[in-house]
């Protein structure tokens, strides 16, 4: 059995999205292990980058929402 186009693009989205979510699991841990042992300067460079790559997931997830909308209102 074939799965079709429409969920395997879901599939592919939820994917990504669950390793992005590993990836911010894991700067965040090392962030507050920065923070435990005292190394400020250091957590404060990765929480720089973790809102760098947040604002970036969100920038993603709003372009590939509006797609889908787009392709909602294109099937009326």
């Amino acid at each position: 059995m074939s799965i079709n186009k429409p969920t395997n693009d879901l599939i592919n989205a939820r994917e990504v999205e669950i390793q992005r979510l590993s990836w911010f699991d894991t700067l965040f841990t090392t962030i507050k292990n920065d923070l435990e042992s005292g190394d400020v300067h250091k957590a404060q460079k990765l929480s720089d980058l973790g809102q760098y790559l947040a604002q970036d997931f969100q920038h993603y997830s709003e372009a590939e929402l509006n797609e889908l909308l787009a392709g909602k209102e294109g099937s009326l």
